[in-house]
């Protein structure tokens, strides 16, 4: 907590310990914690405290007056205006690093401290193949990314995180954008880079219908920039309005039509990395005799690898990524995949549903699966494998399966999120 309220408007010399769970780096001292944007692990900084914040004080670098061996240029002009990245400024290395320690460090709160936490397998800038922008249709219009810290929307003139066919798109996006008024004041337009093109996803924040003509000019911009799909969709699910082939992905030997703003890892060698590890887990289990389970499983990102040892169950609670899985299957009959339609936070397997399996894997929303978990700690199986990119909500479900019996044999972070705190895991679990 900061100490000494009375000085804490003061400028105070610094020197930064750590990254936070914001990506904000971490000072902890007789002055208090504070938590200084764009700063790097080793900077001895200028800074001046400024408003509270959680156990501490927000604070802002006055100078820089040694730079950590750890800080760079950042990649992008956009960067400290945009919102979305915080760790363009701190080499690569570091920032694998940092976020093993985030993730022991969450391990360690809930108790898990001796839990063996690999290195991190970091994905490289410009490989994200789904981005979501901003439009705001105000005085100023504007096109991009939300402002750090803001709702307002800055105008995007180049992406290095992003696939370089998104930020093609950006430009024609924004001129067509521009003539659409059936978007109103305020949307999202999400772009995913999916195996046959990109697909495009276009959400008035208001309900909102195009018009003939405007439907019109968004088929042509569809088959001007030869994309797989262009969609609509003003809060009452997506409509198609220019589907010119499916928008597939490809999960194991699996080719997968998916719906229109379907869960998709954010990029395609995370997703790699992550099924090759879920994979390992699985196969270097003794007994495999019976099936594996898959939870959460989306349009099968894990389901369809999994299936190449064995049969599969994939538990999902949307239909429609449900459908595609089944559409997937039934284009090759000999395919030992199921799924199975079912919300598992509020619906979550039984002990013995569960005890049918040799694996379960399960790779929930950020809220995690404390509900699962709870049957799963008292189930039989013997292997089970959690995939997250909370570490907090991941520390909170693998102490429920400790607390049950089970052993961590590994956990490993995945760094697919460039220069954000965020970090994606694989853990490992055997019942003795």
């Amino acid at each position: 907590m900061v100490k000494n309220s009375s000085n804490i408007r003061q400028k105070l010399t610094v020197t930064v310990e750590s990254i936070g769970a914001q990506g904000d780096g971490v000072v902890t001292g007789p002055d208090g914690r504070f938590y200084i944007p764009f700063a790097a692990p080793g900077d001895r900084l200028s800074i001046t405290p400024g408003r509270k914040r959680g156990d501490g004080a927000e604070a802002a670098i006055d100078a820089v007056i040694e730079p950590s061996q750890d800080r760079i240029t950042p990649a992008c002009r956009h960067f400290e205006t945009c919102g979305g990245c915080a760790l363009q400024h701190i080499a690569a290395s570091r920032i694998a690093a940092e976020k093993q320690t985030m993730l022991t460090q969450a391990l360690a709160r809930r108790g898990l401290k001796d839990a063996p936490v690999a290195d991190t397998v970091t994905i490289p800038p410009g490989a994200r193949r789904r981005v979501r922008f901003a439009l705001h249709n105000g005085q100023a219009p504007a096109f991009g990314f939300r402002r750090r810290n803001s709702r307002f929307v800055m105008n995007m003139t180049e992406c290095p995180v992003a696939r370089p066919s998104i930020v093609a798109l950006a430009p024609p996006l924004r001129a067509l954008i521009a003539n659409i008024p059936a978007l109103g004041a305020s949307a999202e337009i999400s772009v995913t880079d999916c195996d046959s093109g990109l697909d495009v996803l276009l959400a008035p924040a208001k309900p909102s219908e195009p018009s003939y003509d405007e439907r019109q000019a968004l088929a042509d911009f569809a088959t001007r920039h030869d994309l797989a799909r262009l969609s609509w969709d003003d809060g009452g699910g997506p409509e198609p309005i220019a589907a010119r082939r499916a928008a597939t992905a490809r999960f194991g030997d699996a080719t997968v039509a998916l719906p229109a703003g379907a869960f998709l890892q954010p990029t395609a060698e995370g997703e790699a990395a992550i099924a090759r590890l879920v994979v390992a887990g699985v196969e270097a289990a003794a007994d495999q005799a019976k099936a594996r389970a898959d939870l959460f499983s989306g349009c099968g990102a894990l389901s369809f690898p999994l299936s190449s040892g064995g049969p599969v169950h994939a538990f999902e609670g949307d239909a429609g990524m449900v459908d595609a899985i089944r559409r997937a299957t039934r284009q090759d009959g000999s395919r030992s995949v199921t799924a199975n339609c079912r919300d598992l936070a509020r619906d979550p397997l039984t002990v013995a549903e569960l005890n049918r399996f040799d694996a379960v894997v399960f790779d929930p929303p950020r809220a995690g699966a404390a509900a699962q978990s709870r049957e799963l700690a008292i189930s039989a199986v013997p292997t089970i494998i959690a995939v997250s990119c909370n570490p907090a909500t991941l520390a909170r479900d693998l102490r429920t399966l400790i607390e049950g019996g089970y052993r961590i044999e590994s956990v490993t972070p995945i760094d697919q999120f460039a220069w954000s705190p965020h970090v994606e895991a694989v853990a490992v679990l055997r019942r003795p």
